[in-house]
């Protein structure tokens, strides 16, 4: 299999439209990477992710407090945006961080990890 992986955006689904009943081209995008999958006996796994995280998200995630996030984020080991008055982490971010940190213990959490119940 050629593609090992597919990202789908908000924006690719917001802003298609279908035709005549026809599906949307993210759709067909996502019926021919399972079918090829399908045809090489793979298995697809179908995950979401975040693409902003909160500082407690990525604490959370990474076993630390919020302030230890904090304070790297204000030390510039952690790139952070500022949305209003609060900071938060692109995931991308999160990923290179986690693989200079945690990289040796294995690959960053899942979705399913950093799903919280937290949305400050």
């Amino acid at each position: 299999m050629s593609i090992t992986h597919l990202t789908i955006t908000p924006e690719d689904v917001r802003t298609s439209t279908s035709e005549s009943g026809l599906r949307p081209a993210w759709l067909e995008e996502v019926a021919a990477y399972v079918q090829q999958a399908a045809a090489d006996g793979a298995t697809v796994t179908l995950t979401s992710k975040q693409r902003m995280l909160t500082p407690e998200q990525v604490a959370d995630a990474m076993g630390v407090s919020r302030s230890t996030i904090s304070r790297k984020i204000k030390a510039g080991e952690i790139q952070a945006v500022k949305v209003g008055n609060r900071n938060r982490v692109p995931y991308e971010e999160f990923e290179r961080f986690w693989g200079k940190t945690m990289g040796a213990m294995g690959s960053a959490p899942t979705a399913a990890v950093l799903a919280s119940p937290h949305s400050s």
